[in-house]
This record gives structure tokens, C-alpha cells and sequence, in this order.
């Protein structure tokens, strides 16, 4: 009876050590999975947003209107439609000839436009982009 409680109480440790790395290669499976798929997101971000570039060219005021165009000098295309204007970091809506696309070396097709900015001159113009981009612009008179 000794003999076959020594065997039995071997094939139970064999058990749970099987078991245990069983549960072990499972949950680092996905550890590596996650750290895998996140290092990846991140590096088509970071490649995405190193691609987006632009300019502000020609900040101006007219009353209470600053007009303002946008040269795109990256390789992505830009959507216009997704730009986000500040002033002052105050955020404002587009309006103008900010529609559509721009890609390498376009530049808007008319003037951009941002209404009701109270005294505009001198204040600071920035633009972000979708890729998280910003660029500032000082508005001229």
C-alpha cells in the first residue's frame, strides 16, 4: 500500500504542475498579445502623424473675421473638415474654404475663415488635425 499512496501522490503533483503551467502560458499568451497589438497602434499613429504636416499662411483680420489659408507640406492627406481652429485657445468654427481634402502641396482653395473672434489682432491662431498636429499663427491687422 505504501508503494501505490508514493505513486498516486506523484501523479497528483505532476497533475497541478501541469495545470499550473497550463494557466501560465494562457495568461502570458495574452499579455504578449496586448502588448503586441498596443506597440503596433502606436507605431501606425506615430507613422500616420510623422506623414501629416502643414503650414499657416496668411493669418489676417477683417473686423471680427480672421482669414486664413493652409498649405499642406506633409505626404498624408488632410481633411479639412477635421481641423479644429483656437484663438486664444478659445475654439471656434471653420467656416470659408475649409472643405475637402488637401494633399501634398495643395493649399486651401479660398481663404479659410473663423467668425466672431471680438479684436482678433495679435491674438494667436492655432489649428490642430486629426493626426494631432498643431500649428500658431500670430493674426496680423
Amino acid at each position: 500500500m505504501k508503494g501505490i499512496e508514493s505513486i498516486i501522490a506523484i501523479i497528483l503533483i505532476l497533475m497541478i504542475v501541469i495545470a499550473l503551467a497550463a494557466l501560465a502560458y494562457t495568461w502570458f499568451s495574452g499579455v504578449f498579445a496586448n502588448l503586441t497589438n498596443t506597440a503596433s497602434n502606436a507605431t501606425m499613429t506615430t507613422a500616420s502623424a510623422m506623414q501629416a504636416n502643414f503650414v499657416i499662411e496668411n493669418a489676417r483680420n477683417s473686423s471680427t473675421t480672421v482669414y486664413f489659408s493652409i498649405r499642406n507640406i506633409g505626404t498624408a492627406t488632410i481633411d479639412l473638415t477635421k481641423v479644429t481652429a483656437y484663438v486664444d485657445d478659445v475654439p471656434y468654427t471653420l467656416g470659408g474654404g475649409c472643405t475637402g481634402t488637401l494633399k501634398y502641396g495643395e493649399h486651401t482653395a479660398s481663404e479659410c475663415s473663423i467668425s466672431g473672434v471680438s479684436n482678433p489682432k495679435g491674438k494667436i491662431l492655432k489649428l490642430a488635425i486629426a493626426q494631432g498636429l498643431e500649428q500658431r499663427a500670430v493674426i496680423v491687422g
